[in-house]
Parts: structure tokens; C-alpha cells; sequence
């Protein structure tokens, strides 16, 4: 069996496509990713096929060369625009395509743009109706957490897979990393709408009660602006000390960094993005062995309630963030119980290798 994953995303080593999908596939079939943002490379048995070529081609054009070259079995879309490319294939091949979206595309387009209004909505209508138009084609859906599968099992079968860590990558000896008593963590994108000024405001309040408090910002900035921003509020508040933006690392490092700080935040803003979609963050901090303290979001209440791994706190309020942080300092009894309940959960049940079986369930049926 051939199987083609399609992304565009600029990191060849995406957690979900490479370090999950794809080095799970690769135990059951030939498995390739299609990328037109990268270089080509061949990694761990798995094909990284990137757009090596300078001639001015189409994306959509190029990756259905690669898809004739590779005659897939079953190819696997994963962003709403690169559904016309695998469509197109599918109407003069034998194909099977899964659709597997992975985030609630129509509210990223009208909450992340930073375009005047009515343009964001405009572009979340849009890409909701891109999306339609090719759904009909589409011959099995993945959903990554509870909002997507109720959406996309209304419009085919569907099964719910979700984003958990990788077991493999996650466990580490924790007792051999050092950890700073009174720190923070967070990682991934770094932007406004993740939470990024709150938590510089938070820790401003953080710092009066702990001197020696800290966070660290793992991650990309979304945008130059808000990185200049963010160094100008950290000189204004003293923080430069306090705070420490790295930039990104390889996703087998992360374990290894997140274990180094004492609580992992969540501090993602009150939008239908965040109250949809489910956070990878929080199922990573508990492998890790941290209590949480999140913003009061559907998603991540369901979970840290479920397992008693943290508090929720008042959303979009960088001093209810603060107070949320004090208090998990300040509270060893529930720093130790909510540290050990998140770590089981990972252990016993929120690990990605205990859902092999239902992936591959989905390719051996459609292959059939």
C-alpha cells in the first residue's frame, strides 16, 4: 500500500504529519509526504518530497506531477487548500482520499488575519465554501478532537483521532532534569491571540510576589511586530530577567525543555478557534509531569477537570492568568496531585501509539 500525505506547512518534522502520521504509516505502508514548501529529503524510512525545482509552476500542478510519479493508493489532505490538486487526481486515477484538517480552518481565517473588517470574515466564509465544493469527493475524514468529528461525521465516515504525544518522544527521565521552582512554560506560535501580551502582563504581577519567578516563551513569532512589542514591554517592566523567548527547537527536544519549568500554560484567547479545537500543549505538559493552569475554554476544561491536572481560570484576564500561577506555586499539596494525575493520564491512556490501531484500521478498510 502507497500512501501520500499533502501539506504545505513549512516544517518538514511537523509533530501531527511527521513525527505522528507519518512514523506511524510507515509500519503499514509505503508512505510519502508531498510538500511544496520544502526541500526533499528522505527521513527515518519516511520520503520527504519537496518543490526542488526553480521553474515557475502552480503548487496544484506540481504536486499532481508528484502524485502521478508516486501513484498513491490513498492520499491524505490535511489544509482545505490542497483539496483541489488530490480531487483533480482522484477524477482520472483510482484513488481514495482522506480528508484529515486538523483545526476549525474557517474560525483560523476570521480570528488570525490581521486584515481590516469585513475582510476576515469574508476569508473564513470563503474557505468554508472552498471546502464544501470538494467534501462530496472525499472517501473517509479524520477529525483531531471532539468539535471536528461532530462537524465532519455529518458529512461522511468519519473517526476521531486524537492529537496526543508521541510515547516514544515524550518519555524521558524526568528525575535527571533540573527544574526551577518558582517557572513557567509555554510553546509553540507565538502571537497575541495564543495569549502572548497576557502572559507578559501576568508575569509582571507574578514577579512582584516571586522575584525569582520565570517564564519561557518556546516558539515562533507569528509576526515582526509583536516580537518588537513583546521586547519593548519586557524592557518597560523590568521582565528581561524573568522572561526568555527562545526560538523554536527540534520536537524531540521539547520534552526536555518543557520538563525544566515547574507549571505549563494555556493562556488562549476567548475565541471560537480556542473553544473548538483542542490544544496539544496540554496533553505535552502532563507527559511531562507539570500542572496546568489554563484559560476557562470548553476544550481544555473538559480535560483538566477529567483528570484533575490544573485550574481553569477566568479567560482573557492576565491577572486572573497571574493569580492562577501564584496559586499553583503556592499550593504544593495541589501542585503534586495535579503534576502525578496529568503524568498517569499520559502513562494509561492520552499517549498517540495507543490509537495505531485505530488508524490503521481506516487505511486497511479503504484499501480493501
Amino acid at each position: 500500500m502507497k500512501i501520500c500525505l499533502l501539506t504545505s506547512n513549512p516544517n518538514p518534522y511537523d509533530d501531527r504529519i511527521y513525527y505522528k502520521l507519518a512514523r506511524s504509516l510507515k509500519k503499514i505502508a509505503d508512505i510519502s509526504i508531498i510538500n511544496p514548501r520544502v526541500s526533499s529529503k528522505v527521513s527515518d524510512g519516511i520520503a520527504i518530497i519537496g518543490n526542488d525545482s526553480s521553474s515557475p509552476v502552480s503548487d496544484s500542478s506540481w504536486i499532481i506531477e508528484q502524485l502521478k510519479t508516486i501513484q498513491p493508493d490513498i492520499v491524505q489532505v490535511t489544509e482545505p487548500l490542497l483539496l483541489s490538486p488530490a480531487v483533480k487526481y482522484k477524477s482520472r486515477h483510482s484513488v481514495k482520499i482522506i480528508y484529515d484538517p486538523a483545526e476549525d480552518w474557517r474560525a483560523m481565517y476570521r480570528e488570525f488575519s490581521r486584515k481590516p473588517a469585513p475582510i476576515p470574515h469574508l476569508l473564513g466564509f470563503g474557505i468554508r465554501q472552498y471546502e464544501n465544493w470538494f467534501l462530496p469527493k472525499m472517501d473517509y475524514f479524520i477529525a483531531s478532537d471532539d468539535w471536528l468529528y461532530d462537524y465532519y461525521s455529518a458529512k461522511g465516515p468519519c473517526t476521531l483521532i486524537y492529537n496526543y504525544p508521541n510515547k516514544d518522544i515524550f518519555s524521558i527521565d524526568l528525575k535527571s532534569v533540573p527544574q526551577h521552582l518558582h517557572s513557567c512554560v509555554h510553546h509553540g506560535q507565538l502571537r497575541k491571540e495564543r495569549g502572548l501580551f497576557l502572559m507578559i502582563e501576568a508575569m509582571k504581577l507574578v514577579v512582584e510576589k516571586y522575584p525569582d519567578s520565570s517564564l519561557e516563551l518556546l516558539g515562533h513569532f507569528s509576526y515582526p511586530s509583536e516580537e518588537e512589542l513583546s521586547h519593548k514591554l519586557l524592557e518597560k517592566y523590568g521582565l528581561s530577567e524573568n522572561v526568555n523567548i527562545s526560538a523554536p527547537i527540534p520536537h524531540i527536544d521539547i520534552p526536555r525543555r518543557i520538563a525544566q519549568s515547574a507549571v505549563g500554560l494555556l493562556p488562549f484567547y476567548n475565541i471560537d478557534k480556542f473553544c473548538n479545537n483542542i490544544v496539544i500543549k496540554m496533553f505535552e505538559y502532563s507527559a511531562c509531569k507539570l500542572p496546568i493552569v489554563s484559560f476557562d475554554l470548553p476544550p481544555s476544561r473538559k480535560y483538566i477537570e477529567s483528570v484533575n491536572c490544573g485550574i481553569c481560570v477566568e479567560p482573557d484576564s492576565h491577572r486572573a492568568l497571574a493569580e492562577g500561577i501564584i496559586k499553583m506555586f503556592e499550593n504544593k499539596e495541589n501542585f503534586s496531585l495535579y503534576s502525578l494525575n496529568g503524568y498517569n493520564s499520559f502513562v494509561e491512556k492520552y499517549y498517540w501509539e495507543a490509537q495505531e490501531k485505530q488508524l490503521f484500521d481506516i487505511y486497511s478498510n479503504l484499501n480493501k
